[in-house]
């Protein structure tokens, strides 16, 4: 029997003014170390936590996830499904209210961390006074040396909800058989026929949804299937269950995470697919999920779905817009593929009015700074997100401030909840470069996957170039002459594996790096980055540049039957020194390398004598550690 313990909820209240946000932290596993139970391949962590009692409002619930390293171990190396689980103390029905998909680790340092977010506000009805929240961990690797230290938390902010929820129906649960011919997965998923509440307004189908397994033809992890949604016999939503895994924020990881998948990522917290039900008060309603008809000989697919039909009465508010966040700028982790950032800002909204949102007004500005006032018109309907790019752009000489921004006036009336109209995120300022720039980049063996280019805020290309007449393992320099302003450098990989890959080592390993006129680095990036580079510049005549003095460090291939290469890249000459040391105790080291006075050049290695294992290639310059990475050898 698990030991129950009970965490309490602290209150933080967030301003006195009318428009004050009163908000709250339930944290049910605070920096628990979670390992895997070989054994069983599932490890549950039932911990019990006290939410509000019933009468209070709530106007939202997200949950934050956070990994970090464990304190006495390393980071875990696998892709594991985990899933967050809730049940009110009273009840034996068990609610998926969120699932998680681990990173690959390996390579994490033990100041790692990363943290996500999603909306659980739909399971309100179910996160009231005591509930047992279960994280489970599936798996099979060791969890002696290995796992994740997590928290989980509850962010709750009080208020009249958007709807006033009526009741969650479980409609599916569970790991479904896909592709078997004498057991087609319809017959598991079959529709389901509730009765609408008296009061009902409207309803919601909530879904959890990813595909695993292995066989002959990718299913279920990696092919693509879609999905449809039928609400009394009609089709209303199809939905291909893929995603793009090369543009991941969490980035780069230890194994396969460029490989796109069945509709999640390693190192990803799944974002629930929702359609809103149009049901009737009093009347009965059928939902049915089908999945794209699929049969294969030795099937081994499944696809793992939790979903929920959540009934709600009529919308509070007919005009009622929510500010859910600001992306550009922003320094959050989800967010750092796009940041620092000086240029046009992005925010996201959501209408949680009944009425279309068509107009409204938006404020923004830097803290000290001349507001800016922008009059949005659009069609956003009830229910639904959008990313809004803001007119004007924003730049401050300050390293850091605060970012603001404020919604009013929907539709031209009163916002009905102006409790969540504002929103704060944190500002960093882009580096500055000089007005002139010089584009290092030294192709791999497949150039034709790439292009790149410089593009001001307002979309004014000053230099792009293509892929034409790019040969391999050959080095460009591109000298690029810039007037003052915010830029944006993309550097694309149409094929989402990088400059480099462990996984194709025939791809071979290019680099990409900004230079000065003097070649200087003034920004270097490292080649295993997926689908692309972001980087956000600013030019300003009247503010000096910084070099980029960190050396750029660079192994390939990871994966080896001996041979490897070292590339090392630093403005300023140093004592380096290379260690070959092993994976689970580095005290034992196999080669020791020292280079005295040494800013840049290619360095070879053969391991071919040592046995199979896993190592650790360590670099230090002038005794300070600046690269880790694993080598696989002969494996």
């Amino acid at each position: 029997m698990k030991k129950i313990k009970y965490l309490f909820f602290c209150l933080i209240a967030i301003g006195l003014t009318t428009n004050a946000q009163e908000k709250i932290h339930v944290v049910s596993h605070q920096g628990e170390t979670i390992v895997t139970d070989p054994s069983q391949g599932s490890n549950s962590y039932k911990r019990m936590a006290k939410f509000p009692e019933a009468s209070k409002p709530i106007r939202s619930i997200i949950l934050n996830l956070k990994f970090e390293c464990p304190d006495k171990m390393r980071c875990a190396d696998w892709d594991y499904v985990d899933h967050i689980k809730a049940r009110q103390v009273n009840d034996t029905t068990v609610y998926e209210i969120a699932r998680m998909l681990t990173p690959y680790g390996g390579f994490f340092q033990k100041d790692w961390g990363f943290e996500w977010r999603v909306d659980v506000t739909d399971f309100s009805l179910i996160l009231r006074d005591e509930v047992e929240i279960d994280y489970i961990h599936t798996g099979y690797e060791d969890n002696k040396s290995r796992g994740w230290k997590v928290t989980v938390d509850f962010e709750i902010i009080y208020g009249k909800p958007v709807a006033n929820p009526l009741a969650v129906h479980k409609l599916y649960d569970g790991n479904f058989k896909y592709g078997f011919k004498d057991d087609p997965i319809e017959n598991h998923l079959v529709p389901i026929t509730y009765k609408a509440k008296s009061n009902n307004g409207f309803s919601k189908i909530k879904i959890h949804q990813t595909g695993h397994g292995m066989d002959a033809n990718g299913c279920g992890e990696f092919c693509s299937k879609y999905r449809d949604i039928l609400f009394n016999g009609a089709v209303i939503d199809r939905q291909d269950l893929w995603m793009e895994c090369g543009d991941n924020p969490l980035f780069p990881q230890a194994g396969t995470w460029i490989f796109d998948r069945a509709n999640w990522c390693p190192g990803y917290l799944v974002q629930p697919d929702e359609v809103l039900l149009n049901t009737e008060a009093g009347k009965s309603f059928t939902v049915d999920i089908n999945m794209e008809p699929y049969e294969t000989e030795n099937p081994s697919a499944n696809e793992l779905l939790s979903a929920f039909v959540i009934e709600y009465e009529s919308p509070n508010a007919k005009n009622d817009v929510t500010l859910t966040d600001i992306i550009q700028p922003s320094t959050k982790v989800t967010h750092k593929r796009k940041n620092p950032f000086g240029g046009l800002p992005v925010i996201q909204v959501k209408n949680n009015g009944s009425n279309p949102l068509k107009k409204m007004n938006i404020e923004y500005y830097i803290e000290g700074e001349k507001p800016q006032k922008y009059k949005w018109t659009g069609d956003i309907q009830f229910g639904e997100s959008a990313a809004i790019t803001l007119p004007t752009e924003v730049f401050s000489k300050k390293e850091q401030a605060k970012f603001h921004v404020s919604l009013s006036k929907p539709n031209g009336k009163t916002d009905a909840f102006k409790a969540d109209n504002e929103m704060v995120s944190n500002y960093e300022r882009p580096d500055i470069l000089p007005d002139t720039i010089v584009v290092y980049y030294k192709s791999n063996n497949k150039p034709w996957q790439n292009n790149y280019s410089i593009v001001n805020s307002f979309g004014e290309v000053a230099f792009a170039k293509d892929s034409i007449h790019i040969k391999p393992s050959t080095v460009y320099q591109d000298t690029i002459h810039l007037k003052p302003g915010n830029y944006n450098f993309k550097f694309n990989d149409t094929e989402g594996d990088g400059l480099e890959f462990w996984f194709k080592a025939k791809d071979g390993r290019g680099e990409v790096k900004l230079l000065d006129a003097n070649g200087k680095a003034i920004k270097q990036f490292g080649s295993d980055f997926g689908s692309h580079i972001n980087y956000n510049f600013s030019v300003q005549p009247d503010m000096l540049y910084e070099l980029d003095n960190e050396p750029s460090v660079g192994v390939f291939p990871a994966r080896t039957q001996g041979p490897i290469t070292l590339d090392y890249f630093c403005n300023t000459p140093a004592n380096v020194k290379v260690l070959i040391v092993d994976q689970e105790d580095e005290t034992k080291v196999f080669e020791a390398h020292n280079y005295m006075n040494f800013s840049k050049g290619t360095l070879t290695y053969d391991l071919s004598y040592l046995p199979k294992n896993r190592y650790y290639i360590l670099v230090y310059m002038n005794d300070k550690g600046v690269y880790k990475n694993r080598i696989r050898l002969k494996e």
